[in-house]
């Protein structure tokens, strides 16, 4: 397993970051100083198409080839409509043109800077009350989040949906229910031809859409000094059905224990984790069959469009 690329410094309380000091709005900053300023920062955390780096005390900017400023979008929704779910506040997101990536472009998001400790680095060393108590904080927000309902599935404001269930390529955009049902049902009929599923699980049908994060991990996770819970790493988050959710946390493959003290606290029909699982083959290896009614998503294009939209239309918070 690859490591991430980590700077102490970036941890250190005596590092002067590159904004302490300066005076400064947020949403004025012009795109190349916020990008020339990031570059100066010291790096929290960096893998692959994502890089994390602490622009000051109270920010950081979270940028990569794999970042898309719908993940911004994502969290100020979730901050606005779900007040129990404890998540970095978004101040400033957009996309750049970068045509050799697969996405088309680059994502930057400046957000609250959270202290503490991820949990993927401490939960083997938390006492099994501790353990007990950080699940139950993570189921609280997990029913939170699927309170929150929508008829059309998806990213929301729209996108590629991105996940364990959606390939390492992503899957949709899917504007209707209707389309989304299309396209499980031909993933399932594709693992059922390629004797990947048994012929008798039956045809999908979802009756409602809820918020899921989509990546529930304990390296998503940051516990505070108060043993409050942070739910970070928002890039899989959309309306889907809440089943996706458990599914998704069944077959993490690290820290089982985690695994099996939320499962059973969260929304988990065993009939329905059969049916998406016998998808699977067809999702992630047979990744561009799709059904006629839905052609081949242009995903390049469809983020340089994207690109502009975000500019024009998103409400900037400013932070002095």
């Amino acid at each position: 397993m690859f490591e991430p690329i980590v700077d102490p410094v970036a941890r250190d309380r005596s590092t002067k970051f590159p904004l302490d000091g300066l005076t400064f709005d947020m949403s004025s900053m012009p795109q190349k100083t916020l990008i020339a300023h990031g570059k100066a920062a010291p790096v929290l955390h960096s893998l692959g198409g994502v890089q994390i780096v602490r622009l000051s005390r109270s920010l950081i900017l979270k940028s990569g080839t794999s970042v898309l400023a719908s993940e911004g979008e994502t969290m100020r929704y979730v901050m606005a409509a779900c007040p129990e779910v404890r998540l970095p506040k978004v101040y400033r997101y957009f996309n750049v043109d970068s045509p050799s990536s697969y996405f088309g472009v680059e994502g930057y998001i400046v957000m609250d800077y959270v202290e503490g400790r991820s949990l993927d680095s401490c939960w083997d060393q938390l006492s099994q009350e501790a353990q007990k108590d950080v699940v139950t904080q993570v189921a609280a927000m997990v029913n939170q989040l699927q309170s929150i309902y929508s008829d059309s599935p998806g990213v929301i404001h729209g996108g590629i949906s991105r996940g364990m269930w959606f390939s390492d390529y992503g899957a949709g955009p899917f504007p209707t229910k209707a389309v989304f049902e299309k396209w499980i049902n031909w993933k399932l009929a594709l693992s059922k031809h390629l004797k990947q599923a048994a012929a008798e699980v039956p045809d999908i049908s979802y009756g409602r859409f809820v918020l899921t994060h989509g990546d529930l991990s304990p390296r998503n996770l940051i516990l505070d000094a108060d043993n409050q819970l942070w739910l970070i790493d928002w890039g899989c988050a959309g309306f889907y059905p809440p089943i996706f959710e458990a599914a998704t946390l069944k077959h993490q493959v690290q820290f089982r224990s985690f695994t099996q003290l939320l499962l059973p606290l969260i929304y988990n029909n065993i009939a329905e984790m059969t049916q998406l699982e016998s998808c699977s083959y067809g999702i992630n290896r047979v990744v561009f069959s799709l059904p006629p009614e839905m052609p081949e998503a242009g995903v390049t294009d469809y983020y340089r469009r994207k690109t502009v939209e975000t500019v024009e239309n998103q409400e900037i918070y400013s932070k002095k």
